[in-house]
């Protein structure tokens, strides 16, 4: 078994295609599919189902697939130190967070750090809090950062959790809303108000459901949308009402009026990592972010 073989494993099964993972790794397609094929020779077992379009896992891929990912990132990480002792820090971090950091908050952070460490290639990808954590279990992310939620202590037992800073959520109306000039509103006052929500799963939504649910209604969606931007757009059209961090609201864009819910709400933005040695590259990246975020 070769650590090249469990690279291109772990690349077919992230792109669920062999030309795109094939891409991805700088290869032709067919080297790929061989060095697949040998290693599941060797296993004694098939790892990847294969269509004309895609392949997926089988359950021994899955169960394969953790143990391989964190392989890779062991070695990954070894090379990280030694590259570190040799002098000028290279490395790769793969960051998850939330969509609306990515779009407002983490740009500045990753070009000051990237105009300090050119070395080290960031990878961000925006997810939702479960695929966060996902991510961070099978070793495909190094760091999640982003509003957890509700996901639960269970789901974070063996992660490491360090809070940053809070952000006031708000209700964002249009500002020719009748409720426009007001400075906080209770959500039971909104019960016959339209709604704009982010996609299902995201904090933001589930956050908005638990309030309507205590209030004793649930949210009339008027649209739908994963894109903060789009959201805003809309409220200040007039089609909706919707749950806003006010820190995404302050930035130049659609002019919209803010209303601190009563009573105050916030959402706490945190760091969430594995509880095990990481390199230097990711180690250093960590201690960045603290010293820009840290309230």
């Amino acid at each position: 078994m070769e650590l090249r073989q469990l690279r291109y494993f772990a690349a077919a099964a992230r792109h669920a295609h062999f030309t795109r993972a094939a891409e991805e790794l700088g290869i032709a397609q067919p080297a790929l599919s061989q060095a697949i094929a040998s290693l599941e020779r060797e296993l004694g077992v098939r790892l990847l189902e294969r269509t004309n379009r895609r392949v997926s896992l089988t359950p021994a891929g899955s169960a394969f697939l953790t143990r391989a990912s964190r392989i890779v990132a062991e070695v990954e990480t070894a090379a990280q130190e030694m590259s570190a002792y040799a002098g000028g820090l290279r490395g790769r971090v793969v960051l998850g967070t939330n969509q609306s950091l990515a779009e407002y908050t983490l740009p500045k952070i990753l070009g000051r750090f990237h105009a300090r460490y050119p070395g080290v290639e960031v990878a961000l990808r925006e997810s939702l809090a479960p695929e966060m954590i996902a991510g961070l279990r099978d070793a495909t992310m190094d760091l999640a950062i982003g509003d957890m939620g509700e996901t639960g202590a269970g789901a974070l037992r063996d992660m490491r959790f360090e809070k940053l800073y809070t952000d006031e959520l708000a209700i964002a109306v249009a500002t020719n809303h009748p409720l426009a000039e007001r400075k906080r509103v209770e959500i039971a006052e909104l019960r016959a108000e339209p709604f704009i929500v982010f996609r299902p799963g995201s904090a933001l939504t589930r956050t908005l459901h638990r309030l309507t649910r205590e209030a004793g209604f649930d949210p009339r969606v008027a649209f739908e949308s994963s894109d903060s931007i789009t959201v805003r757009a809309l409220v200040a059209e007039g089609l909706g009402v919707t749950l806003f961090p006010r820190s995404i609201a302050r930035p130049a864009g659609p002019k919209i009026a803010m209303l601190s819910l009563r009573p105050k709400l916030v959402r706490t933005i945190s760091l969430v990592r594995r509880k095990v040695s990481h390199g230097p590259a990711v180690s250093m990246f960590v201690d960045f972010v603290r010293d820009q975020l840290l309230e």
